[in-house]
C-alpha cells in the first residue's frame, strides 16, 4: 500500500495507566506545563485505558485523528480540556479493538466534537459480547460499544477487516493483523459470544494498529493493546507499506501477567532486530516487560505519561 510520507507527526498521550507531572521535557517528549496554581481545577487522569491524539503535517496542512477513547466515560475529554487540546479538529476516530478500556469515552468524545458526522473505523468483531475468565473460573464481562447509540450520536460506523488508508493516504489502519510468530499467542482466557454460544476467542481478531510514515525516518506504529503481538503488528505494517525502517513503536504491548511473561524475552530479541529509533511502551505492556526493555534498549526507551506530546 502506498502510505504517503508526512513531514511531522505529533502524538499526545491522552489516556494511559500512568501520569507523572515531574518528568522533564526532551526534544522528542514535551511534558505538560505545570502552572503555579497546578493544584487548582481539573487534573490529568490516569486509568487502565488508552487513547492517543495523533496529528500529522503534510503539505502545510495539519490533520488529526483519535485512536481509542479510554476506559471511563470522561477521562479522554477531561484530559483534553486540561491540556487545552481541541477535539473539534478530529477528522476520524479509530478503535484498536472493542474492549471497554479503549471504547469507554466514545460518547463524551463525540459530544465534545459536536454534531457533524464523524467516521469511526473499527473491525466488525469490536461489537462482539466478550468476557475474560478469572483464575477461579468466574467471568469478568468486557462490554462492547453500543452500535445504535454510536449511530444516534452521529458516528459513521465503518466496519472493515481489511487495511484502510485515510486522510489522503497519510494514515494507515492495519485491519486484521497476520499472526506469523510462535510466541505471541493472544489471550488464552478470552471468550466471546458467537452465534449465541460462548466460545474461546484467544486471537481477538479485531485488534489493529495505526501507522504513519515519517519523512526520511520510517514507520510510526501505534498500538492499543497489541493483542496481535507487537512483533506481528510491526511486521505486518512493514509488509503492507513496503517500508522496512521502523522509527517509532508506541502503545500497549500486552506483556503483563501470567500468560504473557514467557513472551517477553523473544519479543525483546525481535525488537532488537527491528531496531526502532524510539520505543514508548504504554498501557498493558506490564512492569516486568517495561523494565526489561529499559535494560535491553536504554537509548531507545521513553517513559510515557498522560499529557505528553511526542514530536517525530
Amino acid at each position: 500500500m502506498n502510505l504517503r510520507e508526512v513531514e511531522r507527526v505529533e502524538v499526545t498521550s491522552l489516556v494511559d495507566n500512568y501520569v507523572d507531572t515531574l518528568l522533564p521535557s526532551t526534544e522528542v517528549a514535551r511534558r505538560p506545563f505545570r502552572r503555579q496554581d497546578w493544584f487548582k481545577g481539573p487534573q490529568l487522569i490516569a486509568e487502565h485505558g488508552f487513547s492517543a491524539w495523533v496529528t500529522l503535517e503534510m503539505g502545510g496542512k495539519r490533520r488529526s485523528v483519535l485512536l481509542d477513547s479510554g476506559l471511563s466515560e470522561r477521562s479522554a475529554v477531561n484530559n483534553a480540556d486540561v491540556l487545552s487540546l481541541s477535539l473539534s479538529n478530529c477528522e476520524a476516530v479509530v478503535l484498536s479493538h472493542g474492549h471497554r478500556d479503549h471504547t469507554g469515552g466514545l460518547v463524551s468524545v463525540k459530544e465534545k466534537i459536536g454534531g457533524r458526522e464523524m467516521p469511526l473505523v473499527l473491525h466488525p468483531h469490536a461489537f462482539r459480547k466478550r468476557m475474560s475468565r478469572r483464575p477461579d473460573g468466574s467471568f469478568t464481562p468486557l462490554p462492547p460499544p453500543d452500535r445504535q447509540k454510536l449511530l444516534e450520536l452521529g458516528y459513521e460506523v465503518i466496519e472493515k477487516r481489511e487495511p484502510t488508508l485515510m486522510l489522503e493516504e497519510s494514515v494507515l489502519v492495519t485491519g486484521e493483523i497476520i499472526r506469523g510468530d510462535d510466541f505471541e499467542k493472544g489471550y488464552p482466557d478470552h471468550y466471546a459470544e458467537i452465534e449465541g454460544r460462548l466460545e474461546e476467542d484467544p486471537l481477538i481478531l479485531d485488534d489493529q494498529a495505526l501507522v504513519l510514515r515519517a519523512k526520511d525516518k520510517g514507520l510510526v506504529v501505534i498500538t492499543g493493546c497489541g493483542h496481535s503481538g507487537v512483533i506481528n503488528t510491526v511486521s505486518y505494517a512493514r509488509e503492507l507499506t513496503g517500508e522496512d525502517r521502523v522509527f517509532v513503536i508506541m502503545g500497549g504491548m500486552h506483556l503483563g501477567g501470567r500468560h504473557y511473561e514467557a513472551a517477553i524475552p523473544p519479543t525483546i530479541q525481535e525488537l532488537r532486530k527491528l531496531d526502532p529509533k524510539l520505543l514508548i511502551p504504554c498501557h498493558c505492556t506490564g512492569w516486568k516487560a517495561v523494565h526489561q526493555i529499559i535494560s535491553a534498549m536504554p537509548d531507545k526507551f521513553i517513559q510515557n505519561s498522560v499529557g505528553t506530546t511526542y514530536i517525530f
